[in-house]
């Protein structure tokens, strides 16, 4: 028995889509694009930009659909790290991580309260050096953004304002002391300030900034209204202060409508909400929808009324860039998320799809909230503030869960962004003037979990097809047949070419079509797009996609020579290559009529994830490490630094030759060369523990609660013996071995907090989400032997208005309530060439 489910739609962009089945098996599940005329551009009529000429001439400009730098389309890569959260003599290393990773524009907040605690006394020195900070960006090629306040929220104390200004100006936590757009004498001084420090440093100038964000997360009704007249006037002041930048911004969010002429709006988007004022679990999130609509309205929801407005003036005056895609997820005390890579990835997938022409991430560098001057007082956004905020965070620890942890090391979802971010650094330029088409079959609904997710962004009858089949904590339905049919003026591309694509639940990606590679049109290829290596000879890198066969269709016009390790099946005026089993030594070679030769390199998916790329000495190099890796170009040395293990491997494309002798070429892996690396091996010391309180007085102070958790953290930032939480002292090494480059401690406990102190004051600390507590022992290795450790856990009992993850040890708020169990001791080896 047959039976038919045909869906058909015609909106604008003309999609008709059939779906058919047969006895319950899926034959094929078609859905046909019509691409249509391609949109005109609004050329840079109507914003005002600062100064957008650097000393040699490059003007960066935009549209309304994408930045231009020299005239070509740029979609840049922009990561945040706040720099006076973070020691300053980590700052160049974290600055190369995150290059490494492929951004190419940092983003940072200046801090009003780190650097004017007491009013009319600046600080810029030490950790507040943002002068140094920006000059660093500078030495490494790196584009900057400054976010300057005065209202910055990052989850600061008094949303970044000082305790002085609070009390002097401010009605509400929230309080942007404005009327009629006013703009406080405090804060101009607080602009001339900063932009002292920015001097000389100015894309004008030839430095790195080349925007200047204002305020954050400002309520701006349109003409007339507070916000709008108070944006205004943040521009006029720091132009006034001579802070000359392209590019003059905000956040989008809540709006609805901006001063467009003067500021551009940016966007964001989160895989989740930890900041929402309850413990339940969350529905589906709009954002893994290939959706128009710019503004993920979980952002800010704890303090952000979303008002539908009374203006509805288009946003798409301007290109579609982002500031605030979540790197991560902080948590906070009553919600404690934790990711997986694909609840960061996926949502970056349905933003490009629907045309972001800037990926920029909050934050992609964990860093940690710094006590105040006299250490009086922490930094960091609580319940306990002047204004109470809506959500405790803890003290110290502001890591975000992001791709690069505060103590600097990197969790292994780097490897995935550092991977989209390969595709946009090598095809950003062809990708970002494409207009997105979104199918009328699309999912409008994020529960959705049926239909699936997918659009086109293409130009000239060329682009890219995304789709996305995964949503955090919800399964989607497989969809083993698919079939793209892309209709453009010379006729219909089907990929593939026979049979359909396995899109399995939890898997996104994106596919080229009618791609110009060196002059031979690539039809249609099944397998992802990451990096171009662009020496003598191109190779393009891609990657096979899970469950999805790779296949590459090429027109025959222009290929003189074709030699493949796959299936080369001639069909008219094409072949088809199938049969392709990644690898470091799959490989597609070409050689064109002309006699230019160019290969295509097919990797597995964790290849493709674990490799970089660097411009070493001209020559664009891959790398392929799970080990953290980045390049210095300025000294023309490359680092890679494993965790717990002495003696590892790397392989490069094309070969090295490390001066250094504890790196040997041995031999070859496909195309690649491979090295083995040997270190001396370090026979790590126990880090012993004894504990220190009283569990007499800890069971008394449990019984005492009633079997309820606290509403809120109760550890402070000295550390109190009389508490009667558990609390142990730690025999932490007295030195770190000169061969060894970090010592990494995990702290494997249960409760519900855990602090760490040395000589008495906080330095770590750490909610609770089924996870360890991480430490570098070489952050503070100045207090090696010299004070003593305490780490104190405070106790989880069974009650709780805490929401953890689905699968997270709890058990132990039964009857343990809180223990430290072991400590684990990870040395990192490093290799320097």
């Amino acid at each position: 028995m047959l039976s038919s489910v045909i869906k058909v739609a015609l909106a604008g962009i003309f999609f008709v889509i059939p779906l058919f089945k047969c006895n319950g098996q899926s034959l094929a599940e078609e859905h046909t694009i019509v691409l249509g005329k391609d949109v005109g551009l609004i050329e840079n009529q109507h914003f005002k930009q600062g100064t957008n000429k650097n000393p040699e001439g490059v003007v960066l400009d935009l549209n309304n659909y994408y930045l231009r730098m020299g005239g070509k389309p740029v979609l840049p890569v922009m990561g945040e790290i706040h720099y006076s959260r973070y020691p300053k003599a980590e700052w160049e290393q974290a600055l190369l991580q995150m290059k490494a990773a492929g951004i190419n524009v940092i983003a940072f907040y200046d801090f009003w309260i780190h650097h004017e605690q007491e009013e009319g006394r600046f600080r810029f020195d030490d950790n507040l050096d943002v002068r140094y900070f920006i000059q660093l960006c500078a030495k490494h090629g790196l584009l900057a953004i400054a976010r300057v306040g005065p209202w910055a929220h990052g989850e600061a104390r008094n949303g970044g304002m000082p305790d002085w200004f609070v009390k002097k100006k401010m009605k509400s936590g929230f309080d942007r002391v404005t009327k009629n757009g006013s703009v406080e004498p405090e804060v101009e001084t607080w602009y001339k300030a900063l932009a002292k420090q920015f001097d000389g440093l100015y894309y004008k100038n030839g430095g790195p900034l080349i925007g200047v964000q204002l305020d954050n997360e400002m309520r701006s009704n349109g003409p007339g209204s507070a916000g709008y007249e108070y944006l205004t006037s943040l521009k006029k002041l720091a132009v006034k202060c001579g802070m000359d930048v392209p590019l003059y911004v905000v956040t989008g969010w809540p709006g609805p409508q901006v001063p467009e002429d003067e500021v551009m709006p940016l966007w964001g988007g989160y895989p989740d909400a930890p900041w929402t004022q309850n413990t339940k679990d969350l529905p589906p999130n709009n954002i893994y929808t290939f959706t128009a609509d710019r503004k993920d309205k979980n952002i800010g929801n704890d303090v952000l009324n979303y008002q539908a407005g009374t203006v509805s003036t288009p946003v798409y005056r301007h290109p579609f860039l982002t500031v605030e895609l979540g790197g991560g997820m902080q948590v906070t005390y009553h919600r404690r998320p934790t990711l997986l890579g694909g609840d960061l990835l996926a949502l970056d997938y349905t933003r490009l799809g629907v045309g972001a022409n800037m990926l920029g991430y909050y934050v992609f560098h964990g860093t940690q909230h710094p006590l105040s001057w006299n250490k009086e007082y922490p930094t960091q956004e609580s319940k306990s503030t002047i204004y109470p905020y809506p959500n405790d965070y803890p003290m110290i620890s502001y890591d975000f869960e992001s791709p690069i942890t505060e103590w600097g090391f990197i969790r292994d979802y780097y490897h995935d962004f550092k991977l989209l971010h390969q595709f946009i650094n090598s095809y950003g330029s062809n990708l970002s003037p494409m207009a997105a088409r979104i199918p009328a079959d699309n999912p409008a609904k994020a529960n959705d979990m049926q239909s699936l997710r997918y659009t086109v962004r293409s130009k000239d009858g060329a682009g890219y097809i995304f789709f996305n089949n995964y949503v955090r904590h919800f399964d989607m339905a497989n969809h083993p047949n698919v079939v793209f049919n892309i209709k453009t003026e010379d006729g219909t591309i089907r990929i593939p070419e026979k049979g359909g694509l396995n899109i399995r639940n939890k898997i996104y990606g994106i596919m080229p079509f009618n791609y110009n590679m060196d002059g031979v049109v690539l039809q249609y290829a099944t397998a992802h797009p990451c990096a171009i290596l662009d020496n003598k000879s191109k190779v393009y890198c891609y990657y096979a996609m899970d469950g999805i066969a790779p296949e590459f269709k090429f027109e025959n016009k222009n290929i003189k020579a074709f030699k493949t390790t796959g299936r080369q099946i001639q069909s008219g005026n094409y072949t088809l290559v199938q049969n392709l089993t990644p690898g470091e030594n799959c490989i597609i070679d070409v050689t064109t009529n002309t006699g230019n030769t160019f290969r295509i390199l097919l990797l597995s998916k964790n290849q493709a994830r674990y490799s970089y790329v660097f411009d070493i000495k001209g020559v664009q190099t891959m790398l392929l490490t799970s080990n953290m890796a980045y390049y210095d170009e300025v000294k023309d040395s490359l680092t890679i630094r494993s965790t717990g293990d002495a003696n590892f491997t790397f392989d490069a494309y094309p070969a090295i030759k490390p001066k250094n002798n504890d790196i040997k070429a041995s031999g070859t892996a496909g195309i690649f060369a491979h090295y083995q690396v040997s270190l001396p091996q370090w026979a790590p010391v126990n880090v012993a523990f004894k504990q220190l309180s009283n569990n007499r007085d800890f069971k008394k102070y449990c019984d005492s609660l009633d079997g309820k958790t606290p509403l809120g953290p109760t550890y402070q930032i000295n550390y109190n013996p009389g508490l009667p939480y558990k609390a142990y002292s730690i025999a932490m090494p007295p030195v770190i071995p000169p061969h060894v480059q970090d010592v990494l401690l995990e702290f494997d406990y249960k409760g519900n907090t855990a602090q760490l102190y040395a000589g008495g004051t906080i330095i770590a600390d750490d909610y609770y989400a089924g996870t360890t507590m991480p430490y570098s022992l070489r952050r503070r290795q100045d207090l090696l032997g010299k004070k003593p450790f305490v780490l104190q856990i405070t106790p989880l009992l069974q009650a709780y208005q805490i929401h953890f993850e689905p699968g997270t040890d709890v058990a132990f708020a039964k009857d343990i309530h809180a223990e430290l169990k072991a400590i684990k001791l990870k040395p990192v080896y490093q290799v320097v060439f």
